[in-house]
C-alpha cells in the first residue's frame, strides 16, 4: 500500500514538474530570425509563429531544450518526437528567413496539420502550455499558404477565389512537338517492342481503361504475371519519378524498363532497334526528328516519353469548377472536396492530386496486417531502390486523376471498390474511421476528376478514337 502511494506521488511530481519547469525559465530561447528585406508582411508574421510553435521538433539544432532534456525517459521521448517530425517537415533558418521558398509539398503538409489540428501534438502541450496555435495564428498561416500557392504557374488558370487551393486545374493544352508526339504514339502501340511481337506498351496502359489494364497485377509476355499493379500513364508527367518505388527518374528512363524486363515485354533493346530500323516509316521519321542520332534506344524511349507527356487529361468537372464554374459541382461533391482537403490533401495535392512525394503505406495503422497474406518483395516499396530502412513500405503517391477508372487500387491491386479504398486510406494513413456518408462524399468528389483526352471524356474513349491513320 505504501509503495503504491509512493508511486502515485512520484508520478504526480513528475507530471507537475515537467510543465511547471517551462514557467520558471528553464527552457533556452532562440534569437528571432528576421525575414529577408522585401518579404511580404504575411510571411514575416508566419515565420515568427513557426519559430515560436514549431522550432523544437522541426528545426534540428535549434530546439529549445528544457532542463530535464537529459533525463533518460524525457531524452528518449524528445529524440523520438524530433526524428518523426523531421521525417515530415524540416524548417531551416533559410526557410524561416525567406531565403529559400517553401515547396508545394511543405505547404501541403503544413496546411494539413493546421486544418486538422494535429500539430503541435497533445503530448507537446503537456510540456509547453503556450504551444497551441491560436485561431488567429491558424488563419494567418492558412492565408499565407494560399498566397504562396497563388504565385505558382499551375494556379494561373484558376479563378481568383481558387488560386490558393491545394489542387490546381490541368492545362487545356500542352506545348510539345506534335511530330514527336505522333511518333511516340505509334511506338507506344507497336508490338515490335516486345520479344515475340505480341505486346505493346498499351497492353498494360490501355488509354480506354484509364491508362491502366484494370487488373490486379500486370500480365506480361507468355502470360507471365507481374508482382505489382500497373499505374496509370495518364498525367504521369506530373510524377516526381516513375514506378511505384520511383526507380526511374523520368518518363524516358521508365519507357526503357518494361521492354527489357523478362516478365513484362521480354525483349532485348538491340534486337528491338534492329527490327524498327527495318521499317521505312520509322527510319524516315527518326532521320527527320533526331538527325544527329537516328533510330536508337535513346531516341525511341525519348519519343515514347514525349507522347506520354501529352497524355494530360484536362477539363474534368473539377477543373471547370476551379476555373470558376460554381454550379458544375453538386453540394455533395463540394462537401466531398472539403473532406478531401482535411483528410487527404497533405499527400494528394497539385494538378494531378498526387505523384509529388513518397509516403509510407500505413502511417497510423499497419496496412499489411489489415490486408493479410505474406509480405512480398514489392511490399518493401522504395526500400528496394535506396536500401535505406526508413524507406521500407514507402511508395510514390498515386495521382488521383481519372481514379474511378484506374481500379483496382494500391500497389498490390488488392481493392477494387473506390469507396473501400477511401475508407482504408482514412484508417491506415490518418487513423480516422470515415463513416458511410463521409466516404460517399469523398467518392463523389473523386469522380469529378475524370477528364478528357483528345476532346472526349476518358471514360468514353474507344479503340476507334485512338486508331492510327
Amino acid at each position: 500500500m505504501k509503495y503504491t502511494q509512493w508511486a502515485i506521488l512520484s508520478l504526480l511530481a513528475v507530471l507537475l514538474f515537467f510543465p511547471t519547469s517551462n514557467l520558471i525559465g528553464l527552457t533556452s530561447k532562440n534569437e528571432p530570425i528576421p525575414a529577408v528585406p522585401g518579404s511580404p508582411e504575411s510571411f514575416a508574421k508566419v515565420s515568427q509563429i513557426l519559430q515560436d510553435k514549431c522550432v523544437d521538433c522541426h528545426s534540428p539544432g535549434m530546439a529549445r531544450m528544457p532542463i530535464y532534456s537529459e533525463l533518460p525517459i524525457a531524452k528518449q521521448l524528445m529524440a523520438q518526437d524530433i526524428e518523426e517530425a523531421g521525417a515530415r517537415l524540416v524548417l531551416s533558418k533559410q526557410l524561416y528567413s525567406g531565403e529559400e521558398a517553401f515547396s508545394p509539398l511543405m505547404l501541403a503538409r503544413l496546411e494539413s496539420v493546421v486544418r486538422n489540428g494535429s500539430m503541435p501534438p497533445a503530448q507537446y502541450f503537456l510540456m509547453h502550455w503556450t504551444g497551441r496555435l491560436t485561431a488567429g495564428e491558424k488563419d494567418s498561416i492558412l492565408a499565407w499558404i494560399a498566397e504562396e500557392r497563388a504565385k505558382h504557374p499551375s494556379s494561373l488558370d484558376a479563378a481568383e477565389a481558387f488560386k490558393g487551393e491545394p489542387v490546381q486545374p490541368l492545362p487545356l493544352t500542352v506545348d510539345l512537338d506534335p511530330e514527336k508526339v505522333a511518333l511516340g504514339d505509334k511506338l507506344f502501340h507497336d508490338r515490335m517492342l516486345s520479344g515475340d511481337d505480341t505486346l505493346n506498351c498499351a497492353f498494360c496502359h490501355d488509354l480506354t481503361r484509364g491508362g491502366t489494364d484494370q487488373a490486379r497485377v500486370a500480365t506480361g509476355i507468355r502470360g507471365q504475371q507481374g508482382p505489382i499493379n500497373s499505374p496509370t500513364v495518364y498525367n504521369a508527367m506530373y510524377n516526381i519519378a516513375q514506378f511505384w518505388d520511383g526507380r526511374a527518374k523520368d518518363l524516358q528512363e521508365q519507357a526503357a524498363g518494361p521492354v527489357a524486363n523478362h516478365v513484362e515485354m521480354g525483349a532485348e533493346w538491340n534486337k528491338v532497334v534492329e527490327k524498327l530500323n527495318n521499317v521505312k516509316h520509322y527510319t524516315d521519321a527518326f532521320a527527320k526528328l533526331y538527325p544527329e542520332q537516328g533510330l536508337t534506344q535513346s531516341t525511341v524511349t525519348h519519343a515514347i516519353a514525349v507522347f506520354e507527356e501529352s497524355l494530360v487529361t484536362p477539363n474534368a468537372r473539377f477543373d471547370r469548377y476551379l476555373r470558376g464554374e460554381q454550379d458544375v459541382l453538386t453540394a455533395n461533391e463540394k462537401a466531398g472536396y472539403d473532406l478531401f482537403k482535411t483528410n487527404c490533401a497533405s499527400c494528394h495535392f497539385g494538378p494531378a492530386l498526387g505523384g509529388l512525394s513518397f509516403e509510407k503505406m500505413g502511417v497510423k495503422q499497419d496496412y499489411f496486417k489489415l490486408r493479410g497474406g505474406e509480405l512480398t518483395e514489392v511490399d518493401n516499396g522504395r526500400f528496394n531502390v535506396t536500401k535505406d530502412e526508413k524507406d521500407r513500405h514507402f511508395f510514390k503517391v498515386p495521382v488521383l486523376r481519372n481514379i474511378e477508372l484506374t481500379h483496382p487500387y494500391f500497389h498490390d491491386g488488392s481493392v477494387s471498390d473506390l469507396a473501400e479504398a477511401v475508407r482504408i486510406m482514412g484508417w491506415v494513413q490518418s487513423g480516422k474511421t470515415l463513416n458511410g456518408e463521409e466516404t460517399g462524399k469523398i467518392v463523389a468528389f473523386l469522380k469529378t476528376l475524370t477528364g478528357e483526352y483528345k476532346g472526349k471524356p476518358v471514360s468514353q474513349l474507344t479503340a476507334e478514337d485512338l486508331a492510327h491513320p
